[in-house]
This record gives structure tokens, sequence and C-alpha cells, in this order.
């Protein structure tokens, strides 16, 4: 049994446009008030998570979709509109959004039975045996318990939105248009990133990175990190080349492989190794597992956009920049020399990290103290005692950009097992489940494991899965992927889902 949602994708009866309207609004006034108090902006900011919260109970798809994609506004888009004291109060929201949603979802699946067949997954299961040994881990390492329970929630809390979109259920058609509302946004996203290439990195006020290996900027349209730019645009790649290979319609895989080329343009102008990297580590396993004419297609226009990228006009409406064109040969294998020569800091901190591993193998030194934002805030004697501190001189280097050596030196060899058996165990089934599909369920499930896999590859470069921004999307999306996953084969072969 799965709750029925009024709607469809876009506001269409009075109350849909009504609470469409009053949430931006809300917005609005937030935005405006900041400029007045703190107070000002608070105000209409618990009023628009309540609004939310309610609108849940109603349009409970559409609503955890706001909640999924809210760290990209309240972090990126919203934030330049801001005071710095509103700003810092602003990143909170999706938090605030998560719990309210979550709470007022939970309540309701409990109300109608539905709540017990949505947790109902092997994932909960390790996620217990992370939890324990972390526990086990503080209370070994003599952990504060603030500084312990805040490295374990920014580690789990996005994962409830796996829960959630297992409590709301959704069909084939559903997750397609859930999927669609965030590669909708990346598009968006990726003419902006087009628009600084050819006309100025300046354009509409957007600022960008001074590259250091070979490139003249690193673009990265309206996120402000070509990292975290990166990361979305390889999320959303795989689900566009299945599409070009698996839709069923010629006008549909054709859409898909334009869009699909455009995200790839905008990847290779964010200068992002490390996305680089998670885009094509992830889709090809992806690929190789599930559709190998996907794969090929994803090279052709992949070499394709690269030289689009290199050659390209630059900054026509700001010619005064006369920069040089982007080496690429640099801008690809830079960071390889810096690695070779001793100057790689995520280099340098895996080797610092060695020993630390070594003294404490099974459990690690405890949760929030090592590579994550517990152990920025909190501070911590493991970067005196091994040296870490030596390593992370600028104030701006908050954490190891690795999720995962943060989380073997956190949690040892037995929390990392568990957590990479957390994930596999929601991939497996919809990789078994994607080679049985047809047509739109297919792409869709198979655009779930490309995404997953490119944000886990793309991990070892950054914390992607500790950061909300990412991790409300990751966990969203194996949650929606092992829904589908459980549906009869059948429904993915009817006339109503083949069609897309």
């Amino acid at each position: 049994m799965t709750l029925r949602v009024a709607g469809g994708p876009f506001p269409r009866t009075a109350a849909e446009l009504g609470t469409s309207a009053t949430a931006v609004l809300l917005v609005v006034a937030a935005v405006l008030g900041s400029r007045l108090s703190l107070a000002w902006f608070v105000v209409p900011a618990l009023l628009l998570v309540t609004l939310v919260a309610a609108a849940s109970l109603v349009w409970p798809r559409q609503m955890l979709m706001v909640v999924v994609l809210s760290p990209i506004f309240d972090r990126y888009l919203v934030p330049g509109l801001l005071t710095p004291e509103a700003e810092r109060i602003a990143h909170l929201l999706s938090e605030a959004l998560l719990v309210a949603v979550g709470l007022a979802l939970a309540a309701q699946a409990a109300r109608r039975g539905t709540l017990r067949s949505g947790l109902a997954h092997p994932l909960l299961a390790f996620l217990g045996m992370f939890v324990v040994a972390s526990i086990a881990s503080a209370l070994i390492n003599g952990v504060p318990a603030a500084q312990a329970i805040a490295g374990i929630v920014f580690t789990l809390d996005a994962v409830a939105l796996f829960v959630l979109a297992r409590i709301v259920g959704f069909g084939a058609r559903d997750g397609l248009t859930a999927i669609g509302a965030f590669v909708g946004l990346l598009i968006v996203a990726a003419v902006v990133a087009a628009a600084q290439a050819l006309l100025s990195p300046h354009i509409l006020g957007l600022t960008a990175l001074i590259g250091r290996f070979g490139e003249p900027f690193r673009l990265a349209s309206f996120f402000g990190d070509p990292n975290v730019f990166a990361a979305f645009l390889s999320a959303a790649i795989p689900i566009l080349l299945f599409g070009a290979s698996g839709l069923r319609t010629p006008r549909g895989r054709r859409a898909a492989l334009a869009a699909g080329a455009l995200l790839l343009l905008a990847l290779s102008l964010s200068y992002s190794r490390g996305g680089w990297l998670g885009a094509i580590g992830g889709f090809v396993v992806a690929a190789l597992l599930l559709d190998r004419r996907a794969l090929r297609i994803g090279l052709a226009v992949g070499v394709l956009t690269f030289v689009i990228a290199l050659l390209m006009p630059r900054n026509l409406a700001d010619p005064s920049l006369n920069l040089q064109r982007p080496d690429m040969f640099e801008a690809t294998f830079g960071r390889v020399n810096a690695i070779e020569t001793g100057k790689d800091l995520r280099t340098l901190l895996i080797a610092n990290a060695v020993p630390i591993v070594g003294d404490h193998p099974l459990l690690g030194v405890g949760p929030g103290r090592y590579g994550g934002a517990a152990a920025s805030i909190f501070g911590t004697p493991i970067y005196r005692q091994y040296g870490t501190d030596l390593l992370l001189k600028d104030p701006n280097q908050r954490t190891v950009d690795n999720f995962w050596l943060h989380l073997l030196v956190e949690s040892g060899i037995i929390g990392l097992l568990a957590f990479a058996a957390m994930v596999g165990s929601a991939v497996l089934p919809i990789v078994r489940r994607a080679r049985q599909a047809a047509w739109g369920r297919r792409v869709a499930l198979a655009g779930v494991v490309g995404a997953v896999l490119c944000l886990v590859v793309n991990s070892l470069s950054t914390m992607l899965l500790e950061a909300n921004s990412v991790a409300y999307l990751f966990w969203f999306l194996l949650g929606l992927g092992s829904v589908l996953a459980a549906q009869p084969v059948s429904e993915a072969q009817s006339p109503r889902t083949a069609v897309l």
C-alpha cells in the first residue's frame, strides 16, 4: 500500500496554486525581511517550513522533492540575497524541512499502516550495525557525547530520505517525474555555465574560481563551488545517457542525448578532476552492468564535448579578460604531477592517515574526531597527535576532502564495511531489477545505479556524502530505486509506462 498523491509535477488545482504562491511570498518576505532584522527573516522561514510540512500530507511526493532539492536553494541560490547573519541560519533550512516533513509523513504512514513496509529493508539493519559500532568507538575512545552524536548525525541524517521515499511510494511515471525535476534543474544550471564560458565568467553577477592547472576559470553556474556543481552533474549525466540509449521513442532518445551532451560540456567547464573521475568511473561500471550501448554513446559524446570545451569561443561579452585558452593537458594531468611531486593535499592526508588507521584499525578514533564537519566544529586531539593539523593550515580547508577516508579513520574497518553494506544492500536489488525492466522504468533504475555509483566514486575526493546538498539526493535516489525495484516487472512493460 502506498500513499496516493493529488496533483502532478506542476501546480494545477486552486489548492496547489495557492500553496505554491504562498510559498513564493514567504521566500520573498524572508529575503526582504533579512534586511530589516533577523526576526523578520526567521518568522517567514519557519512559516515556510510549516507550510511545506502541512502540504506534504496532501502532496507527499512533490514536497519530498522540495526537501531533496532544498539544499541547492538554501546553500547556493538564496544566500547571496541575504545578510551574513541570515545566511548562516538559511543553511539550516533544509535540515528543518527534512525534520518537519519527515515527522509529518512518518506520522501519516503510521496511521495508514505503511510505516512498517517502508522500514522493511536490509539497509536499516546495516545502519543499526554502523550506529552500534560508532557508539562502541565513542565509548572506547572517550569521545564527548555531543561530539559523538554530531559525528553520527552528520553522517547518517540524510538516510531519512531513503525511508521517506519508501514510505511515500513511487510508480514508474512518478519516479521519472521526480528524477526529471532534478535533471531539469541541472539542465538550467548547465545552460548558465555554458553562457559563462561563451560570454563572461561573471555574467548575472556570478563568480568563478581561478584554476591552478591550466584552466583560466573553473565555472560553477549558480552553485559557486565547481566541485559541488560537478558532483550534481555527474549524478544527472548517467540518467540522460541511459535515456539516450533506452527510451522508447526516437524523440525522447534525441532529447536525452542533447541534454546529456550539454551536461557533459558543463562538467568539462567545471575542471573538477573529482567530478570527472566520478562521472567516468561510476558511469562505466553502471553501463558495463546494465547497458553497453549507453557506454558507447557516453564515450562518443564525452570526447566530443571535451573537444568543444577546448575550442569553443570564450568571453565574447567581456573581451577585456583576454585570457589564454585552456591547457586541457595540464588541466587533466596537472594534479597527477602534483601527486608525484608530493604537493597534492589529498594524497598527503591519506599518507598521514595510515598510522592513525594502524593504531585504531577496527573501530577507528571515534565519531566526530577526524576529517568531517564535527571535527572542525568541536576540535580533535587526533590532529595534534598525528600532525594532521600541520596539513590543514588553510582556514577554508575544513575537511579531508575524502568521505571514505574520513569514515575509515573515524569508524574503523567495521564501520566502513557496515556503511558500504548499507549502500550495497540498496544498489544490488536495483541492478537486478534494471536488467529485467523495460523502457522508462529501466532508464530510471539504471539512472539511479549510475548516479549513485558516480557519487560514491566522486566521494573519494570530496565529502559529498556528509554534505547534505549532495547526500540528500544520494539517499533519496537509493530509496526511489528500491521502491521501483520492488514493483512487479509487468508494470515496467505496461503500455502506460512503456512510452516514457
